[in-house]
């Protein structure tokens, strides 16, 4: 009887410290006062949408090919447009997988200077990052636009497609890498904070790697 006297009030408290050891949900986040990245409910949805419309693009190329393959060794009448097709979806695919990409932080980046400075260092490093890509872009389509109105005169050999459809996939993907890039600014200006990124299995296993070679 002892025995069960003594685990009785035992177990209550050993339910609550489980109960208190369980990751938090997102009510419990916004209680203990960790608030989401400025706009980012708009960026998400921008991302997602950027991440759709490449994926349709794919989907005409792997389909364009698909059928150009079946029409010229089967049905031995291949198509005069496919290749323009393709071609075209690629380009938009492209740049606007270069968008979503800059969104998420995923583009190629080197370290080797942010890795060795502390947390003022890096913030500063991100919001410099962010300002030379953003103006990089913007100068790139201010001098491009010209070019691309020039082109539009200009058709295509198998669709009669304006060339400024062609162009125009590098000044939509840069306006929106510019875009991208002054958001997350204001996001790290706002907050004070590093955007937070997603780790990758590779990125991982990269840097424990360098880190047992060092």
């Amino acid at each position: 009887m002892n025995a069960e006297n003594d685990m009785g009030p035992e177990n209550p408290e050993a339910d609550k410290v489980s109960i208190d050891s369980s990751p938090p949900t997102s009510d419990e986040s916004e209680s203990t006062g960790e608030q989401p990245l400025p706009l980012a409910t708009c960026v998400r949805w921008m991302v997602l949408g950027e991440k759709t419309v490449a994926s349709l693009f794919l989907l005409v190329i792997v389909s364009t090919m698909a059928a150009q393959v079946f029409a010229r060794y089967v049905i031995n009448d291949p198509f005069q447009w496919s290749e323009e097709v393709a071609r075209l979806a690629l380009i938009w695919m492209t740049f606007i997988s270069a968008a979503f990409v800059m969104a998420e932080g995923r583009h190629i980046a080197v370290d080797m200077i942010s890795s060795r400075v502390g947390d003022g260092g890096k913030l500063f490093i991100e919001c410099m990052s962010y300002v030379v890509v953003a103006v990089t872009c913007l100068l790139l389509f201010i001098g491009g636009a010209s070019f691309v109105w020039y082109v539009g005169k200009v058709g295509s050999p198998a669709l009669g497609v304006p060339k400024s459809w062609w162009y125009g996939a590098g000044m939509v993907g840069l306006l929106l890498m510019a875009g991208h890039s002054l958001v997350n600014l204001f996001q790290v200006w706002m907050t004070g904070k590093p955007i937070p990124r997603e780790t990758h299995v590779e990125e991982e296993a990269f840097r424990l790697e360098m880190e047992q070679s060092e």
